[in-house]
């Protein structure tokens, strides 16, 4: 239909350019406006007419391709006439311009005010004559569109041009589809142009004329691709029932009996001695698996079942892992009194009685911290606190070759810590790295960086020599108890840290031979406050 209708529109327009031509062309109108002077018989009038008639065949020839007529007649009865080549043009001019002037709708047309009309359909004959009037036996029909001629710079009127097209021409230019019929109504409904009949037809109305193009299918062509769509939809149906069918065998071959192979897999899987479809709630797979449904439930029994015993394992992991801190804190605090004792023992028989109320004072301190088990963490001025006693009383069997010096932040001093953690790292530091060193220094510095605390233990001792540091930071690392190389304390300290904190925490040892050690401890800052600037391992 897009195609019909572009090809009828262009006709149209044509008509109408074709039509203004002999209003906007100048020459056209001055020759028209000649006509008032009387030389109705003179040769410069046969001249005119003449001149006229070249014009408008010119403007036809480059607007159409087809048979059709072109006719002005003058205000002064005048006709210029440009017909189809093969009837004599005068005659057939005057004949036309006689028989519309009867017509009432050109009456009509001339007592309105219109400048342009469409007459659809118009039907008159080789001579001229319009139908009704006397004896036609060659009547045609014709797409008629009538104008006033004025003059381009007065707007005098200066006649009326008939533009007529025949409609048998249409055949050339609208194509129906195949099997198909076309028809062309104006905007009163009324016929102007039929290939041939149809029971069925669909249409469309021109914006420019109000004319509806109609095309006509009859309706078995309409019915036909029905029919063909409706056995193509059958017969891919019964292809898919066929597929879906294919299918689910397929589903109940490859897949349901691979599933009943692999519940009862499962059914028998021993955990700790016990087999699955043993265990009361947990049905064994006697009978096959019929389907997905079923196969399910089996599996939601038998997966909550192990959920059950892992939820088991990971209580009782859990109590296991708090038995072992107890027992390494249980093994810390009596190692830290037998060491005590024995320095005070020593020193009431180098040194008299006189300076047991000191020591006893400090062992006080440390008696204090390690009889209490009952927290797990204390603050770290508390540690320092237990170590500087510790030096206090060791001091008097080393003569007070050893001094000890912290530096916290204030910020640091309520943060908590492992209890007891700090004292055996000093007590490693004096016995593996000051035993010949005369005037052995300690220093304890804490720092916040990236949210950890970092407790630094220093010494200017006389250092580890590179293979045996090697073997610590092994033993570390691996957790083997190897206490001819570390001691009781340090491995302790180190696997109560990863057990508390997580394996990104603990001990971190540097040393140079005959510099001095450090021992970095690093807790998780829970308060979460960074500083930068730290020199922490």
């Amino acid at each position: 239909m897009n195609r019909n209708e572009l090809a009828l529109t262009d006709i149209t327009d044509s008509i109408r350019k074709l039509s203004a031509a002999s209003s906007t062309n100048k020459q056209v109108s001055a020759l028209l406006n000649q006509s008032f002077e009387g030389k109705v018989f003179s040769s410069e009038n046969a001249g005119r007419i003449r001149s006229v008639v070249e014009t408008l065949t010119f403007y036809r020839n480059i607007f159409f391709d087809y048979r059709m007529h072109y006719i002005i007649l003058g205000v002064d009865g005048t006709v210029y006439s440009v017909t189809d080549g093969i009837d004599n043009s005068t005659y057939f001019g005057k004949q036309f311009s006689e028989s519309v002037c009867r017509q009432d709708w050109y009456h009509d047309f001339m007592e309105s005010q219109e400048v342009s009309r469409w007459v659809i359909p118009c039907t008159y004959n080789d001579k001229g004559v319009f139908k009704g009037e006397g004896d036609n036996p060659r009547d045609e029909d014709f797409i008629l569109f009538i104008r006033r001629i004025r003059d381009y710079n007065s707007q005098k009127f200066l006649g009326i041009s008939f533009v007529s097209f025949p409609t048998e021409n249409l055949s050339q230019i609208l194509i129906p589809y195949e099997g198909a019929a076309m028809a062309l109504f104006n905007e009163e409904q009324r016929l102007v142009y039929a290939n041939e009949d149809a029971d069925l037809f669909n249409y469309v109305t021109m914006d420019s004329s109000g004319w509806r193009l109609v095309n006509m299918v009859p309706l078995d062509k309409t019915t036909e691709a029905v029919d063909k769509l409706y056995s193509a939809v059958t017969t891919m149906m019964i292809l898919l029932a066929i597929g879906a069918s294919v299918v689910c065998l397929a589903m109940y071959v490859y897949i349901n009996a691979p599933l009943n192979r692999l519940i009862l897999k499962i059914s028998s899987i021993n955990i700790g001695g016990t087999v699955l479809s043993d265990v009361e709630g947990v049905e064994g797979c006697a009978r096959p698996v019929i389907g997905i449904v079923e196969a399910e439930h089996e599996i939601n029994r038998m997966v909550d079942y192990i959920e059950k015993l892992s939820a088991q394992a990971i209580k009782q992991k859990e109590i296991e892992q708090n038995l072992r801190y107890e027992m390494l804190r249980a093994q810390l605090n009596p190692h830290f009194l037998f060491n005590t004792l024995n320095v005070i023992k020593w020193s009431a028989m180098i040194s008299g009685a006189g300076n047991i109320a000191d020591m006893i004072t400090s062992l006080g301190i440390l008696l204090e911290n390690t009889m209490n088990r009952g927290e797990e963490e204390g603050p770290l001025r508390e540690e320092i606190r237990v170590a500087k006693a510790w030096v206090e009383i060791k001091n008097w069997a080393l003569k007070n070759r050893i001094q000890i010096h912290a530096d916290v932040p204030e910020v640091l001093e309520d943060f908590q810590v492992i209890r007891f953690f700090l004292q055996p790292l000093v007590e490693n530091a004096v016995f593996h790295g000051m035993e010949d060193v005369e005037n052995g220094e300690i220093w304890i510095k804490a720092e916040q960086y990236n949210g950890r605390v970092c407790v630094t233990i220093q010494d200017n001792g006389i250092g580890i020599e590179s293979e045996v540091l090697d073997e610590i930071l092994k033993e570390l690392d691996v957790r083997q108890k190897r206490r001819n190389v570390t001691g009781i304390g340090l491995t302790s300290i180190h696997e109560l840290m990863k057990l508390k904190y997580g394996p990104d925490y603990g001990l971190y040892i540097e040393s140079k031979k005959n510099i001095g050690t450090k021992v970095y401890v690093i807790f998780p800052d829970w308060g979460g406050m960074d500083v930068e600037n730290n020199d922490c391992g």
